[in-house]
């Protein structure tokens, strides 16, 4: 009697498995290929998400991408760096690959607004994270048979740590931290540039000194400012600095 009831459940198993697989491959799927709006070049690895049904995929180094979807389905694609994009899948998507183009962002970040406590580059690594976190946790699993503490996380096999799709998204982890790394740089090149520009502006250095003209540029020249001071000094200590300037400026002239 065991033996047989073992065997229904088997069997029982089984058609289930073979009924999901069937239910699997009879949704339709998105297909198509990601490029540069601009270029016209392959965007890689660019992410697909269908939204509906929670499933992603990664493009292909040519560009193409197929996602599992039905009609209705909301997809959102997206790369660093790129204006993302949605469509809602149709019926005749199923059957025609479609051609999607991504613009490169254009707006740059204002080092000045603060929302929250939190800047403007902090505010777009968040939203970023948002976006790409399930890629980027993807792509963290290690291999089985290296280090992990015991029960944490998943490990993959051989076989599925160097397939096609892991190594795309170890690839896609590694721009999105090098992205992310020049972002940072760059905002906070932006933001010590505007501080310079404030504290040591020529307007500024005009209502110290009165100098205009030939003879405040002459000056701007002849007497660059530390930088490194002037990012951490107060502006009193600035003016001060500035007027200490002027004063050697016009010993040079006077000696010239």
């Amino acid at each position: 009697m065991g033996s047989r009831m073992t065997g229904k459940w088997y069997l029982l198993f089984g058609l289930q498995m073979i009924w999901g697989v069937q239910a699997l491959y009879a949704q339709s799927a998105c297909t198509g290929t990601i490029r540069d709006a601009q270029t016209h070049f392959p965007l890689y690895p660019a992410t697909v998400q269908n939204r509906t049904a929670g499933v992603y995929a990664l493009t292909n180094p040519d560009g193409s991408f197929a996602v599992i979807a039905r009609p209705g389905d909301t997809i959102w694609i997206a790369f660093l760096g790129y204006e993302t994009d949605t469509l809602v899948m149709t019926q005749n998507m199923a059957h025609h690959p479609v051609e999607i183009e991504l613009k490169p962002l254009t707006h740059r970040l204002q080092p000045v607004v603060v929302h929250g406590g939190l800047n403007p580059y902090q505010i777009d690594s968040i939203q970023r994270m948002q976006l790409f976190g399930a890629y980027l946790s993807r792509a963290s699993q290690p291999l089985a048979g290296t280090y992990t503490p015991s029960g944490f996380g998943i490990v993959l096999s051989p076989f599925t740590y160097f397939s096609r799709k892991q190594r795309s998204l170890r690839k896609f982890r590694r721009m999105f931290e090098a992205y992310e790394q020049a972002e940072r740089k760059k905002y906070y090149q932006s933001l010590q540039l505007q501080i310079l520009a404030e504290k040591y502006s020529p307007e500024h250095i005009t209502e110290l000194t009165g100098l205009k003209g030939d003879s405040l540029q002459l000056f701007l020249h002849a007497m660059p400012p530390d930088t490194s001071f002037l990012l951490q000094a107060p502006q009193d200590a600035v003016d001060m600095y500035i007027r200490q300037q002027y004063q050697k400026f016009l010993h040079q002239k006077k000696n010239d």
